[in-house]
């Protein structure tokens, strides 16, 4: 008898009987469904048709499976502490847990669900770490804070958080994660999100009132489609950290976006009626495209320090002061609109106001402005490529104190002094200049130290007459 019957026979026995006796992986508990109905009568045993009539002899149990505890309309007082898992569903406006004093009003360390109910007063709404969903929740009242995230995930879906005093936390997240969607900040919150070492997603998300919307420091946190209005401090601040953004509007705020050592995109972003500044970024390096400042007081519309920035697609209507400052670091501008300057105090005005700053523009427009279209000083860098300076009560371009301005494609016409001006070792090289109706002529240099101006190719406005031995061209 061949052996290889034998054989076969064998293996498929042992695979068989390798089964005997082996236990299936039990699957995850189900989640048990507890009815609390405030109204009903004592003795309730907790079900749909016989609810309990507190919450105490739920959280009571022993352990088990987690509960999706259900509570009707009604008041429910806290403290409460929620084992890992629980859910507490509310049927909306109606279903209230309250805390007093300051503590904190519900409790989840582990993880939680909380859905359809309001939380009001107590010292904080929630303190949770875990995993953690919050649905159309509403927090009232909290001294402190309305939601402290200390570790795990969070997902906030809908609801509202209204601030209950002057220097309470609409939501705290702490190394963690969160993201919110369709929620709204009302009231005046010290800070209506507050990030440390964390990472947060706001998403369709409306801020009003709240001294500060945004505070970051360290983590990571993106913005889409936020509206932040009406606070009297910073709308959006970061330090140490990474601040995404895209299609985020912040009306009314002292600082409209401020950033401090920290890496910065934007798509898309709104500042008006900045009592200082719309943006401010202070040893920032960042990308921002699709900018658009409106209103701005008297830090002007965009101011940079330190930093290294890309300014692409910048608009710049009806600033005080300035289009956008710049002092040290590099800038790269991309496809600039900056119109309407003013200037309280006389002396500012400038599309462009550059100090000691590297800098390359490309399709910068300045019109209709107090002071001069780019004014660049204290050993400033400036390449200047497409640039048309109209209306320019100062001067078209200004240098001095040791400035270097390069310019090919220039256009300066109605200014209301020199279309160009070197002063105090300024030196200006212009490739290709169109002027035209500039009040005070096309040049004017003081041609002491090193002050010079190089003209190549000028088009439209009268050459330089005698007494300027510091310029030399144009040629035609």
């Amino acid at each position: 008898m061949s052996r290889l019957p034998w054989m076969i026979a064998c293996l498929v026995f042992s695979a068989c009987h390798s089964h005997v006796g082996r236990t299936p992986p039990a699957p995850p508990a189900a989640r048990v469904e507890v009815w609390v109905d405030g109204t009903w009568p004592v003795g309730g045993d907790g079900s749909r048709s016989r609810p309990f009539q507190a919450l105490g002899p739920v959280l009571a149990r022993e352990a088990g499976a987690p509960l999706r505890v259900h509570l009707a309309p009604g008041r429910y007082p806290g403290p409460l502490v929620l084992p890992a898992g629980w859910e507490l569903v509310g049927e909306g406006e109606g279903t209230m847990v309250y805390g007093e004093g300051a503590e904190t009003v519900v409790r989840a360390p582990d993880g939680a669900g909380l859905r359809g109910v309001v939380i009001e007063g107590g010292g904080w709404g929630l303190e949770a770490g875990g995993a953690v969903r919050v649905d159309a929740v509403r927090f009232t009242g909290q001294g402190s804070g309305a939601l402290w995230m200390r570790a795990g995930e969070l997902t906030v879906d809908g609801g509202r958080f209204e601030a209950g005093g002057p220097e309470a936390v609409g939501l705290r997240v702490e190394g963690a994660g969160a993201r919110l969607h369709e929620a709204s900040f009302g009231g005046a919150f010290r800070r209506a999100v507050e990030i440390r070492d964390a990472r947060v997603e706001l998403e369709s998300v409306r801020v009003g009132g709240a001294r500060t919307a945004l505070h970051q420091a360290r983590g990571e946190a993106r913005l889409v489609r936020v509206t932040v209005e009406h606070g009297p401090d910073v709308g959006l601040f970061v330090q140490h950290g990474t601040l995404r953004l895209e299609d985020v509007t912040v009306t009314g705020h002292e600082y409209g976006l401020q950033t401090r050592e920290a890496t910065l995109e934007t798509r898309g972003f709104t500042s008006v009626r900045a009592v200082r500044a719309g943006v401010a970024l202070l040893g920032t390096t960042g990308v921002m495209e699709d900018t658009r400042v409106v209103g701005s007081g008297d830090f002007g519309a965009v101011s940079l320090l330190g930093s290294d920035t890309l300014l692409r697609g910048l608009h710049v209507e009806a600033a005080e002061a300035y289009g956008i400052s710049a002092t040290r670091g590099r800038l790269r501008l991309e496809r600039a609109l900056i119109t309407g300057l003013t200037s309280r105090e006389g002396d500012a005005g400038d599309g462009l106001h550059l100090r000691d700053v590297e800098v390359e523009a490309r399709g910068l427009v300045v019109r209709d402005v107090a002071g001069a279209g780019v004014l660049a000083a204290q050993g400033a860098r400036v390449v200047l490529r497409e640039t048309s300076l109209t209306s320019c009560r100062t001067a078209g371009v200004w240098g001095e104190t040791l400035a270097r301005v390069t310019a090919g494609g220039l256009e300066v016409r109605g200014s209301g002094g020199p279309a160009l001006v070197a002063l105090e070792n300024g030196v200006l090289r212009v490739e290709e200049l169109s002027a035209g109706d500039n009040a005070g002529g096309l040049v004017a240099a003081d041609c002491a130290g090193e002050t010079r101006v190089t003209l190549g190719r000028v088009k439209g406005q009268d050459t330089v007459g005698p007494g300027a031995p510091c310029v030399t061209g144009p040629s035609r």
